[in-house]
């Protein structure tokens, strides 16, 4: 007699596509080969549209989730943005934000590792949704740097809800 039903193996590419569909959003396949599948959506913000990427690592068995911020930092404002992200990543549970200090690209990172059984739609649904979560709360404290003059301490105080007493 056999106690255990070996469970249905669905491709995690045919889980994040059913996932997207099921959510009813827009998708493209941007690459997929042995090594790596790339699918591209995106979803609209209060600071704007902002691009999602799912990239599928298969020999590892990694799947990275990305939100791409549509502003850019400039320059001379990237290195008190990095230390405003720092903030932001210790107060993370999941995803981290990450500043391209080259091209002053702004995105969120969350990964799940995966076996050949199915994954949960709210971990994927979690995951997905979590760098574009970090970025909609967190951007004001990058704009306000950026375009405010504040120091990364005041941008997160505020972002905070934090009286700062400097500012009478």
């Amino acid at each position: 007699m056999k106690l255990f039903r070996k469970s249905e193996t669905v491709p995690m590419k045919d889980q994040l596509i059913n996932f997207l569909k099921a959510i009813e959003y827009r998708f493209e396949v941007l690459e997929d080969t042995n090594e790596r599948t790339v699918i591209r959506s995106g979803i609209s913000l209060s600071l704007g549209a902002a691009d999602g990427f799912m990239v599928i690592h298969h020999h590892i068995k990694l799947v990275e989730f990305f939100a791409h911020s549509p502003v850019n930092i400039p320059e001379n404002k990237r290195c008190e943005v990095a230390k405003y992200t720092a903030y932001v990543d210790s107060m993370s549970y999941i995803g981290n934000f990450q500043l391209n200090h080259q091209r002053g690209e702004l995105r969120c990172k969350t990964y799940l590792r995966y076996s050949d059984e199915p994954v949960a739609q709210d971990i994927i649904r979690d995951n997905y949704f979590e760098g574009f979560t970090i970025l909609e709360r967190f951007m004001p404290g990058i704009m306000s740097i950026v375009f405010a003059g504040k120091d990364a301490d005041a941008a997160i105080r505020e972002i905070l809800g934090q009286v700062d007493p400097t500012n009478n």
